[in-house]
């Protein structure tokens, strides 16, 4: 997989699209929006066509957080951290599947995804179910939610908590993807006609 195509989401299914995965295993209808989503991720279209998500103050607190959590919080034990940590797992006929850990302890196959949020830790745990179990999807062995809440740097509240593997989802990742598989085909004429029709709009 080229890193470099992280940012426009072209060749590969992460944990952003975690939810899809597990939803299309679900039984979950498939729309013109997802099937933009996976035309990309197989690089059928470029990611252009797909709504990037702005960068808001949300997301810069909670890199900040990430510093104050490894480089404060957890300084005893960074060293085997490994920070921004790249899981894979290889699966014939499909975009790359991988899921970017905010820290990664290779010993203990020990996933760390940080959040920072005022909302209760088993809220945030809920609302990020699926990239959660994503990691464990990708070969992760035990995973922690790091929640941090209150203001930085002076006034942190940090909460740890375990996620438990979820039989279900995991068959729903692989029901999901399955599925994926088999509309291979569609996918790529879908991606043809959405192709021609933006040269035809530019004629």
């Amino acid at each position: 997989m080229d890193l470099s195509n992280i940012q426009n989401r072209s060749g590969y299914l992460g944990g952003t699209d975690a939810a899809l995965v597990g939803r299309l295993g679900g039984g979950l209808q498939v729309r013109l929006n997802h099937f933009l989503r996976l035309a990309v991720a197989y690089g059928d279209l470029p990611g252009r066509y797909l709504q990037q998500p702005p960068k808001t103050e949300a997301m810069e607190v909670g890199h900040r957080f990430e510093d104050y959590f490894f480089n404060d919080v957890a300084a005893d034990w960074t060293p085997h951290i490994q920070r921004q940590h790249i899981l894979r797992r290889p699966m014939e006929g499909l975009p790359a599947l991988v899921a970017h850990a905010d820290g990664y302890d290779a010993a203990r196959g020990l996933v760390l995804e940080l959040k920072f949020s005022r909302y209760h830790t088993a809220d945030i745990a809920e609302r990020y179910r699926w990239q959660l179990q994503w990691y464990y999807f990708l070969g992760a062995e035990k995973v922690w939610l790091i929640h941090g809440s209150g203001k930085l740097p002076e006034d942190v509240y940090v909460a740890f908590r375990t996620v438990e593997k979820d039989a279900q989802a995991q068959k729903q990742f692989m029901a999901g993807l399955c599925r994926i598989r088999k509309m291979r085909h569609v996918i790529r004429q879908m991606a043809e006609m959405i192709e021609l029709k933006g040269e035809n709009d530019e004629k």
